[in-house]
């Protein structure tokens, strides 16, 4: 009972720190780049405003990811690397629910 108890209180820990993880990436993320007003430079329509700064999210947030799981795998046992490797693929699974969150949100301004 106390090992399932142990097992169940890592695991959440774990959740909690990925959920305040991924939250801070994600919000650091869109202040620096989509918080700048937006002002287009040409008169043709694009299917995302903001493609540039989309481009730069997702290879910021490519990145981070990575340098984080280097970081983890260098900082952590051997016994528990694979939770490692579980947190990243969820974390890179992660990125198209959080573009199209990123880019719902983005108000495209009346002409």
């Amino acid at each position: 009972m106390k090992k399932l108890f142990s097992f169940l209180f890592e695991n959440l820990l774990q959740l909690i720190y990925f959920i305040a993880f991924e939250s801070a990436l994600y919000f650091g993320l869109q202040y620096l780049l989509f918080d700048q007003p937006f002002t287009q430079d040409t008169k043709d329509p694009t299917i995302v405003p903001r493609w540039v700064s989309v481009v730069y999210f997702i290879l910021i947030y490519l990145a981070v990811i990575i340098g984080a799981m280097l970081v983890l795998n260098n900082l952590v046992p051997r016994k528990h690397k694979h939770q490692i490797t579980r947190w990243f693929w969820l974390a890179l699974a992660l990125i198209l629910p959080l573009l199209i969150i990123l880019l719902n949100s983005q108000t495209i301004p009346a002409e």
